[in-house]
């Protein structure tokens, strides 16, 4: 019989050190013999990287709201189908006692809020939505991470990173997102400020993982 895993999902403004935070506790559960399933489900812009790479908005300018569009109805049946999926079949079948996910529902819907907000998309954003979480009551998690940082570091460890900058609007979508799930979450939810001791921090995630396993 197939037994359900624990299901962990770390989430942050872009920079805030989400993925080395899940990377470390992958590898100390590895150590520690309970071998983890470490994933990520993130909002996939299909169409629009599509258009992009056919050249399809300098042929017909102005229409990146189109593929935009579609990009958010896709998500919102392929996104909750993917973690399904994932998270919860595959991670059964090899018999994994913890899954670790980046993102899941929470960081996408802060992609879905920055387009209603820049391209003024808010009827769409909002029935893409409605079906996104109403499709993800298929799966849930049982605890999340939040980790956090001082927003003026954001900029040099994006250029430590090598990546390019996010805007303003953006990073002011996720923390606004982010204190809500955390204010709604409360008990459930571990809030990390990655600033301080990478092994303090580790050794709070790893606390909080075995709690949630016991």
């Amino acid at each position: 019989m197939l037994k359900r895993p624990v299901v962990v999902v770390f989430v942050e403004p872009a920079g805030s050190g989400k993925t080395n935070h899940l990377r470390l506790a992958c590898n100390i559960l590895r150590e520690m013999g309970t071998r983890p399933y470490c994933i990520s489900v993130k909002i996939m812009f299909i169409a629009t990287r599509l258009a992009t790479a056919l050249g399809l908005f300098k042929l017909l300018p102005g229409v990146d709201r189109v593929y935009v569009v579609l990009d958010l109805l896709l998500n919102s049946v392929l996104l909750p189908l993917l973690w399904l999926v994932r998270t919860l079949v595959l991670s059964a079948l090899v018999r994994r006692r913890v899954v670790l996910v980046e993102e899941r529902l929470f960081g996408s819907v802060v992609d879905y809020l920055h387009a209603a907000f820049v391209l003024n998309l808010q009827p769409v954003v909002r029935r893409s939505l409605d079906l996104l979480f109403f499709l993800f009551r298929m799966g849930y998690g049982d605890g999340v991470v939040f980790t956090r940082c001082d927003l003026s570091l954001l900029p040099h460890r994006w250029k430590e990173r090598g990546t390019p900058p996010e805007v303003a609007t953006y990073i002011f979508t996720q923390v606004l997102v982010f204190h809500i799930i955390a204010k709604v979450l409360r008990r459930d939810l571990l809030q990390i400020n990655t600033a301080l001791d990478l092994g303090y921090n580790n050794r709070q995630v790893l606390n909080y993982i075995t709690s949630l396993l016991t």
